[in-house]
């Protein structure tokens, strides 16, 4: 974990800056920035299509199944092997999952991760 705050971790970047061996810095997904801590956590566009989103869906996942709990709803204990339903109606309230929002003015990115509406 240190070596990950002080960016000395094993990546390209770190070999060439910093050990002054040479070797070509670039990232070696995306061949196109620096391969350094902060580009392989959160910048890589290779790693963005699939890691990310797959990281970033098994959180809100975890989110889903812990509201479907506090409202009552039977889950498994497996979480990340869970995959919600689209829509989900319990009492006087709705948890729905990657459903389009309809709004008044057109906005592009529509579709949130979670709505809960209470009614």
């Amino acid at each position: 974990m240190i070596a990950a705050q002080y960016q000395a971790l094993n990546s390209h970047f770190h070999l060439k800056d910093i050990m002054k061996q040479p070797t070509d810095s670039k990232c070696r997904m995306c061949c196109k920035a620096e391969e350094h801590v902060t580009h392989n956590a959160a910048g890589c566009t290779v790693l963005a299509i699939s890691k990310y989103t797959n990281r970033y869906n098994k959180v809100a996942g975890y989110i889903h199944r812990t509201i479907c709990k506090h409202m009552g709803l039977q889950v498994t204990d497996k979480y990340h092997e869970r995959i919600p339903h689209s829509f989900m109606n319990v009492s006087s309230s709705s948890i729905m999952w990657h459903v389009p929002a309809i709004t008044d003015g057109t906005i592009l990115a529509n579709r949130p991760d979670i709505v809960l509406h209470y009614k």
